[in-house]
């Protein structure tokens, strides 16, 4: 009976991470709520799929929403991609990458790159579902380059953005709880609601 105790719930708990994690957040800028995060992750053996949904309405400064999806095989991401949109007619932007053999293919807004990069492991949207132990390189979906990521100890991690601004992701007991993002109009703060 015991042995069968076990079983059950040895699948419960693999149940949740086969089936997936889903975390809320709000953003905040000047102790205002201006917009959310819902970031969900699907795992069902080597496929891993995730997606971030975020929208932000700070008029009239600015006003978009962001789409970001991620798939990985193998813990390689094989495919990629990011919609940002302004609301305005013709101003939506987008980012695919897409694993194509030893290079990754990158279009933004029509204009096609080359990455050459064997693999890559780690990309900024799974930082909403682990604590980056270890990991100094992280691939940004949304720039469509890697970018350098620090440990500053205590749960926090400093991303560097190519113009230089840095973003402070915070973790306890391993979860994320709040993201510092830099912006030109002050600090804006993405915390975890659920």
């Amino acid at each position: 009976m015991k042995g069968i105790n076990l079983v059950i719930i040895i699948f419960l708990f693999s149940g949740n991470w086969l089936y997936g994690q889903n975390h809320e957040y709000e953003i905040r800028f000047a102790n205002r709520v201006i917009g959310n995060v819902s970031a969900h992750c699907k795992q069902s053996g080597a496929a891993k799929n995730i997606s971030i949904q975020s929208k932000v309405d700070m008029r009239p400064l600015t006003r978009f929403s962001l789409d970001i999806s991620c798939e990985f095989e193998n813990s390689v991401m094989i495919r990629s991609k990011v919609i940002k949109d302004s609301g305005k007619e013709g101003d939506s932007k987008s980012i695919t990458t897409q694993k194509d053999g030893k290079i990754y293919t990158v279009v933004q807004n029509g204009e096609k790159s080359i990455l050459n990069s064997p693999e890559i492991m780690h990309s900024v949207s799974e930082l909403y579902f682990m604590e980056p132990h270890q990991i100094t390189r992280i691939f940004s979906e949304s720039i469509g380059a890697f970018l350098s990521l620090k440990t500053l100890g205590n749960g926090l991690y400093e991303l560097t953005l190519p113009e230089g601004k840095k973003n402070i992701y915070k973790y306890e007991k391993g979860v994320l709880v709040q993201v510092e993002v830099s912006q030109t109009f002050g600090k804006a703060y993405i915390i975890r609601v659920s």
